[in-house]
């Protein structure tokens, strides 16, 4: 993977902070066509200079794993969200975990899609409809 550095500008009609310190807060940004991440420490940051988040979508790998994607509102694009001081992502055992980080750590209140890339073991038997035991 490629890793490269931007500065995240501050939102429309919001001062940068950087210029008031004198240093400029970093993010890193790691691409790999076409996938994008941005590490948890640069989110953070990017929130508390007053960036917000537009869309959160939380995918089930097959390791059972939840991955963050998020979508930046004054950025294009999609991130994935990484360890705080790495390129890996950011994984949740429990999905609980995952949405309570969204609301409570990053204070995004909208929708949050769930997806999965589990696919049904083959030779393992489909869930039918369930007969009323009325019914005879």
């Amino acid at each position: 993977m490629l890793s490269l550095t931007k500065d995240l500008d501050s939102p429309p009609g919001q001062p940068d902070p950087g210029a008031k310190a004198g240093t400029s807060e970093e993010a890193w940004i790691v691409g790999s066509n076409p996938e994008q991440a941005i590490r948890m420490r640069s989110l953070s940051v990017y929130l508390s200079n007053g960036g917000a988040l537009k869309d959160v979508r939380l995918v089930e790998g097959e390791d059972e794993r939840w991955t963050m994607w998020v979508r930046l509102i004054n950025r294009p694009g999609e991130y994935r969200l990484n360890l705080f001081k790495s390129d890996q992502p950011k994984t949740y055992r429990d999905v609980d975990l995952a949405i309570a980080t969204v609301r409570d750590d990053f204070g995004y209140y909208g929708s949050i899609t769930l997806a999965t890339e589990q696919r049904p073991k083959v030779g393992k038997a489909q869930a039918g409809p369930i007969a009323d035991s009325d019914e005879e």
